[in-house]
């Protein structure tokens, strides 16, 4: 009980201390310091909640995502105090829906039934978006609803990790060990292989032809990596690789905004204050923060670097809390990533042990894609960084997320589930 309360009033000093500097600096006005304070007695019901009730899941899941999400609120108000007033709202909004999916849940395995449904969902969902959509950053992704926007692809990962782990769960070991031998190699049938092909690529081909492609690299990496980890078959990696590399290079002709940012990624000093100025800005922020950083409020990469409260948040965190400051979220994201194999290995269920395992794994390849594009190790995405990032999409579907992984760690800690396929581990 103690941990409990120590934890949440670090989280809570984490932010008023910052919103305390950036109210001196005139940044953060008496309209977000109320906001803030409805957000910090929200936390403080939800853990008397999680005593009120017994939760008995992961100690430090939650806890850890919103130190995550507090430095992302505070920055937010360093960057956009306008933008700040809106994120404070989708927050708690967040932190319900969290609390509303953990209890209101009974049982994680019935997500598993709406296989198909989910994954058809998940593609008609796209094709909507591709024909209906609003086009924002290049990119049309966005669907717009009775004056309200949302990015319809956030929506599409829950569909996409419940189908990959209902549907693996069930033909893993044909899957594992394949039907049909080639030469050499022992591969699975088309009967077998072919829904999860088929779901994969529709996905893809649509994320393409919005030219969403940093979504897409995602929902690569998701698919690929999670098809391993419940296989332990190298061969798929082998496959993915040079799939990867075709699908990119034709990308890369068939879209001019790929071309450019590729260009820009090589080579962004050829144009410093045209094609190359963002990722020029960016690495000149990172660089300007050295080891300890200028201070909060005090770098100029928050009116320099363009979409710096989204794209570019990491940067200006960076520079403002230095390296030490930057490891330290990296290393936040590494415990949430670390906590969820660890929710995986533990669950009673093959299905809640691959949905586990999907999301960290979804949750540390935005992590890494996002975080390298701002460094200049891969091309920029625009995707956001989870629950750092300004934009309600993105924070409310991964509180969704965190609240479907917390609910599978309570009901193995509650009572374990009496399945055939119960102690089955597999290598995270």
């Amino acid at each position: 009980m103690k941990r409990v309360w120590i934890l949440r009033l670090l989280i809570l000093s984490i932010l008023w201390v910052g919103l305390g500097v950036l109210a001196l600096d005139g940044k953060a006005n008496e309209q977000i310091l109320w906001q803030a304070g409805v957000f910090s007695l929200l936390l403080l019901i939800g853990a008397a909640l999680e005593k009120l009730v017994a939760y008995q899941g992961d100690p430090f899941l939650l806890p850890t995502v919103q130190m995550i999400l507090v430095i992302g609120l505070v920055f937010i108000t360093r960057i956009r105090p306008a933008s700040a007033l809106k994120q404070f709202w989708w927050a708690c909004l967040g932190l319900f829906i969290f609390y509303c999916v953990l209890y209101a849940l009974r049982d994680y395995r019935a997500l598993g039934r709406f296989r198909y449904l989910s994954g058809l969902g998940a593609v008609v969902l796209l094709l909507i978006t591709l024909l209906f959509g609003v086009t924002q950053g290049g990119a049309t992704s966005w669907l717009h609803i009775g004056g309200m926007g949302f990015e319809s692809e956030e929506l599409v990962k829950v569909a996409m990790l419940i189908f990959l782990a209902s549907y693996l769960s069930e033909h893993e070991e044909v899957l594992r060990v394949g039907t049909v031998q080639i030469g050499r190699l022992s591969l699975p049938d088309w009967r077998t292989l072919g829904p999860f092909l088929v779901m994969g690529g529709f996905s893809l081909l649509l994320l393409a032809a919005q030219k969403s492609l940093g979504t897409a690299l995602v929902f690569y990496s998701l698919y690929v990596l999670v098809l391993y980890v419940v296989t332990e078959r190298v061969f798929y990696l082998g496959v993915a690789l040079p799939v990867f590399l075709s699908t990119g290079t034709l990308g890369y002709f068939l879209f001019s905004h790929v071309q450019v940012r590729v260009a820009t990624w090589l080579n962004p000093w050829g144009d410093p204050s045209g094609g190359g100025y963002q990722i020029a800005q960016s690495l000149f922020a990172i660089g300007g923060g050295k080891i300890l950083g200028t201070g909060l409020g005090n770098g100029i990469g928050a009116s320099q670097v363009p979409a710096a409260s989204t794209d570019f948040i990491f940067s200006i965190i960076a520079e403002e809390l230095g390296f030490a400051g930057a490891m330290a979220l990296l290393m936040l994201f590494l415990v949430v990533v670390l906590r969820a194999f660890h929710i995986s290995i533990q669950a009673a269920d093959r299905f809640g042990q691959i949905l586990a395992a999907g999301i960290g794994i979804l949750v540390g390849t935005e992590a890494i894609i996002i975080l390298a594009g701002v460094t200049k190790l891969l091309p920029l995405t625009g995707i956001p960084l989870p629950w750092v990032s300004y934009g309600g999409s993105s924070l409310l579907i991964h509180f969704l997320l965190l609240g479907i992984l917390a609910n599978i760690s309570h009901a193995e800690a509650a009572g374990p589930l009496h399945i055939k396929n119960k102690g089955r581990e597999y290598a995270a």
